[in-house]
């Protein structure tokens, strides 16, 4: 499954490097152990490719995975629980949003690049 993620390190409502939060009772991952968990079941190579993307957003790539299901996390630095290049929520309680990247924009080349198996006339359409 290819699998793209964006996570700020100031998230207080899934903090990025794990642990507790007031919205689930549940312990959080650590996102960059989420990330490496993803790229073992998609048979990727082991270690990510990293790369600055701006000032404040960086990109680990895992490469080189089965049937092309890569897998990328997008680490905002500062960022809080906020979609990058989205509209700012209140910063009291979801923290700082980035406009260094537009999440939606590269979420959507993402899966242009890296679609399931399935040819697209073989999806039901409405």
């Amino acid at each position: 499954m290819p699998t793209i993620a964006f996570h700020g390190t100031a998230d207080r409502i899934a903090p990025c490097r794990g642990g507790f939060s007031w919205v689930s009772p549940d312990r959080f991952a650590d996102i960059t152990t989420w990330a490496a968990n993803w790229s073992r079941r998609n048979r990727c190579a082991p270690e990510p490719v990293e790369s600055a993307v701006s000032g404040d957003v960086t990109r680990s790539q895992y490469t080189n995975c089965a049937d092309d299901a890569a897998v990328v996390l997008y680490t905002v630095v500062g960022g809080g629980h906020t979609w990058p290049g989205g509209m700012p929520l209140p910063e009291w309680l979801a923290g700082s949003t980035s406009n260094s990247v537009n999440a939606t924009a590269l979420m959507w080349f993402f899966f242009r690049e890296h679609p399931l198996g399935r040819p697209t006339s073989e999806i039901p359409q409405d």
